[in-house]
């Protein structure tokens, strides 16, 4: 079921025949709903799925924001409200690249209704040559264009041959995202690493998993040392894989992800 309600962000509701927990999808940065559906069919036998269009991203291209910026509480708190409109009292947070920071920020937000959190590509924290991208990104991408300057972090992240695939489904759907839209995304990097810095000193004992791939250069590392501070995480690895897991390797993924989350059940 695809919605459009008022001023909610698009969603849609994919209902398991067999009921089942729910499973709240966010997409990263350049990303839409469609960037999911390698995980549609296997997490939603057993689970009922929502996926979320982000502002500006996907169906919400056609739906322009009069907001003038962003924040990560912010679209933490729409997603919330499609969560409160579909009146559903617990789920589990599903995040994929900058949608894992959304992700953690919905957890710290609202920790009673968040069953579990789970992060494919996380971003946790920032190297220093990062810190410097970020703090340079919004005068980079005026200079150059806001979609070229998305191309060009596309192939950052993900440089090699097997990350092709990756690079092209973002780069595709990074497309429908306007030049202000662009603007107001890229703005946010100024206060990612304030938000991943908060969101690392607190604790939680809400069960987290990270998938993480070997050949994420950027993040992996920064993965391994979060995995070592918080008892409740939990780190796979995937081998001959880049940033986006749930692209390059999606049934590895997608088996991690229901292993997880039928050990949870059996608690």
């Amino acid at each position: 079921m695809i919605a459009h309600t008022g001023d909610l962000l698009h969603h849609e509701v994919h209902r398991a025949r067999s009921g089942g927990e729910w499973l709240v999808l966010i997409h990263g940065a350049g990303g839409s709903t469609v960037t999911w559906k390698r995980q549609v069919p296997a997490l939603g036998r057993r689970h009922n799925l929502l996926l979320i269009d982000l502002p500006g991203h996907g169906r919400m291209a056609h739906r322009p924001s009069a907001e003038e910026a962003y924040s990560f509480e912010g679209i933490a708190q729409r997603i919330w409200q499609v969560i409160d409109h579909l009146g559903l009292v617990r789920v589990h947070l599903l995040g994929v690249s900058l949608g894992s920071v959304i992700a953690l920020t919905m957890r710290e937000q609202r920790p009673a209704q968040v069953g579990s959190v789970v992060n494919g590509g996380a971003i946790l924290a920032l190297s220093r040559r990062l810190k410097v991208l970020a703090s340079a990104s919004l005068l980079l991408a005026r200079v150059i264009g806001y979609p070229a300057f998305y191309r060009l972090s596309a192939r950052i992240m993900m440089p090699r041959r097997n990350h092709a695939a990756s690079r092209k489904v973002f780069i595709r759907e990074s497309r429908f995202l306007s030049d202000a839209e662009f603007r107001k995304w890229t703005a946010m990097y100024r206060s990612l690493n304030a938000t991943l810095q908060r969101l690392q000193a607190s604790a939680s004992e809400i069960p987290h998993l990270l998938v993480m791939g070997a050949q994420d250069h950027l993040f992996v590392q920064e993965a391994h040392a979060y995995a070592r501070r918080h008892p409740a995480v939990r780190l796979e690895v995937v081998a001959r894989c880049g940033h986006v897991v749930t692209i390059e390797r999606a049934d590895r993924f997608n088996s991690i992800c229901l292993d997880f989350l039928a050990q949870l059940g059996r608690r």
